[in-house]
């Protein structure tokens, strides 16, 4: 469930060879919900944070990006406007492309329409697993579900801060330390600076008292579909 998605190499040449290069200071904001859409970004340098803002204008984090990473992404599926804001939460480099002018690039270099569509697909899937992440009323759980959907979707070493994890669970800070200094104690995971590394994945599924009915993470369920749909672009082009 980190915000971090692997995306086709193509991405990042054509943004980089043919974008405009800016820096961003911390806290500065790059995209505001709203406003309209009709370019794209990829981050080279720095740490990203999308959000939105809730009924009494508190900022809602809803997943952090790092280098490699695009986004402004609906930019490239349809001229609408911005569908979260974007702010970098450290000294960042990006490149900035029009969406008309990445999509005429994309086919003079012949580039498949599925590399971009697994993108999007896992973008969709993260944010779903979000959704089922706050359902969960006790604070180990939401934890465990979050530590759980991140190593399945991403890999069991999740770089986010016990800071970050709080603003996208709906907790605070003190709860997450307090939670994951157990998951520590119990061997389900270790901790190093700025990173967590999940030893037992299947461990934050059983965690005591189990009647919360677990599924797998969103994910998983979505591989398939992913699996499909690519196939199916591979084979209409």
């Amino acid at each position: 469930m980190s915000g971090d998605i692997q995306i086709s190499p193509h991405v990042g040449e054509l943004f980089v060879k043919y974008g405009v290069r800016r820096q961003y200071r911390s806290g500065e904001v790059l995209l505001e919900k709203g406003a309209l859409s009709a370019q794209a970004g990829f981050l080279v340098k720095g740490q990203l944070r999308t959000f939105c803002l809730g009924p009494s204008g508190d900022e809602i984090s809803l997943f952090y990006l790092g280098p490699g990473n695009l986004f402004g992404s609906s930019a490239l599926v349809y001229h609408a406007k911005v569908m979260v804001s974007v702010s970098a939460i450290s000294p960042a480099e990006v490149y900035l492309l029009a969406a008309d002018r990445f999509w005429k690039l994309w086919q003079e270099h012949g580039y498949p329409p599925q590399d971009l569509m697994a993108h999007f697909v896992r973008r969709i899937t993260m944010l779903s697993d979000y959704i089922c992440c706050s359902h969960f009323l006790e604070d180990d759980k939401r934890v465990a579900y979050f530590l759980h959907t991140c190593c399945a979707s991403s890999g069991p070493s999740i770089p986010y801060t016990h800071e970050q994890i709080a603003a996208i669970t709906g907790m605070s800070r003190v709860s997450v330390t307090r939670i994951l200094k157990q998951f520590r104690e119990a061997g389900i995971l270790r901790q190093s600076y700025r990173r967590i590394e999940i030893l037992a994945p299947q461990r934050l599924r059983s965690l005591p008292p189990c009647d919360i009915f677990w599924t797998e993470p969103l994910s998983e369920s979505a591989k398939n579909f992913s699996e499909k749909g690519l196939a199916f672009l591979a084979h209409w082009r």
